[in-house]
């Protein structure tokens, strides 16, 4: 399975860390990856926020034509 921790290091410490400055923003950093970056990103329920989910796609046609409709 994925190591969620690593992921989470990766992206928040190593990826955007160093460039984030200020304390409060790397804990909102952090927090956004606890909460987006799990095994929960996955269930159907899950949001980034309202009206805002993972499309559900199979195939790759299904991807673009999902870009192309919904891109302006």
């Amino acid at each position: 399975g994925v190591s969620w921790n690593t992921v989470r290091y990766m992206i928040g410490e190593i990826q955007y860390g160093g460039r984030v400055t200020d304390d409060y923003d790397k804990r909102l950093l952090n927090t956004f990856a606890r909460v987006w970056f799990s095994e929960n990103t996955f269930s159907p329920e899950f949001h980034f926020y309202k009206g805002y989910s993972i499309p559900r796609c199979s195939a790759l046609d299904q991807h673009v034509v999902l870009a192309k409709c919904a891109l302006p």
